[in-house]
């Protein structure tokens, strides 16, 4: 299952900073589209609206054409009304940092949200989390705390704990930037791999800009809050049309 995403003038404001300035964004269902651009440039922003940890200063999200702020009847609804939360539940999300409980194994961090949040009892809980852990090859860590686990483990448990949700559409902020670079391959592949089954609507801010190419369907800069280019992954990278998105892919390059 996988949900469409659309953004209507969507803009953020904290205090007299706008960080987002009335995006306009169509993300069909099952398309995997990342994110790049400067530090800054409201990528994180965006992704938080979405998971409903700020809310819109204006503007609108739909999640499959239903708005998630606002009721059938138009009626503004709080971050904890059994509207938001049913929405929100299409949505999961891997942060840049962990954020594991540590007192629970690499099995009991992936039950916990699908037997109290999802209501599974701990027999469907544990058969799911094991089938989360081994699809991103955690099968033999079952068993193992936060701290017996190296940075790329970690945030595989991190993945895998979004996935037993089984999320309609998925969230990745960054999740390379707190790793060694030599565990950053791993969790690409990972991605890649969730990327070319197009199960899920898939939302990637990433500074990875060849995985990006290679794996996402669409890509698009962001810089001082707007959308300045929007193209097919292949399209944005070899043939970029703006030039500020010109100058940023060659300071990349050149940092690289």
């Amino acid at each position: 299952m996988s949900a469409s995403i659309r953004l209507t003038n969507l803009v953020k404001r904290y205090g007299e900073i706008e960080v987002l300035r009335g995006i306009n964004l169509d993300i069909p269902a099952g398309q995997t589209v990342s994110i790049i651009g400067p530090s800054g440039s409201g990528k994180s922003t965006l992704l938080r609206l979405l998971m409903t940890l700020d809310r819109p200063t204006d503007g609108e999200i739909l999640i499959d054409g239903e708005s998630m702020w606002k009721d059938a009847k138009g009626r503004d609804m709080g971050p904890h009304s059994a509207h938001v939360r049913r929405v929100r539940g299409k949505i999961g999300m891997v942060f840049q940092h962990f954020n594991l409980f540590p007192h629970k194994t690499a099995m009991g961090n992936v039950m916990e949200a699908p037997i109290h949040v999802a209501g599974l009892s701990r027999d469907e809980a544990a058969q799911r989390a094991q089938e989360y852990l081994q699809l991103v090859g955690l099968g033999d860590k079952l068993d193992a705390y936060p701290a017996q686990l190296s940075g790329g483990q970690k945030q595989r448990v991190g993945i895998a704990r979004a996935l037993a949700m089984r999320p309609e559409i998925m969230l990745f902020d960054e999740v390379t930037s707190a790793l060694d670079p030599e565990l950053v391959g791993g969790i690409l592949e990972i991605l890649q791999d969730l990327a070319s089954q197009h199960t899920m609507t898939m939302i990637l801010v990433t500074h990875q800009m060849g995985f990006a190419e290679r794996s996402s369907d669409r890509t698009l800069f962001f810089d001082q809050g707007n959308v300045v280019e929007d193209a097919p992954s292949k399209d944005l990278f070899s043939n970029p049309k703006e030039a500020r998105t010109q100058q940023f892919l060659q300071t990349v390059i050149e940092a690289a």
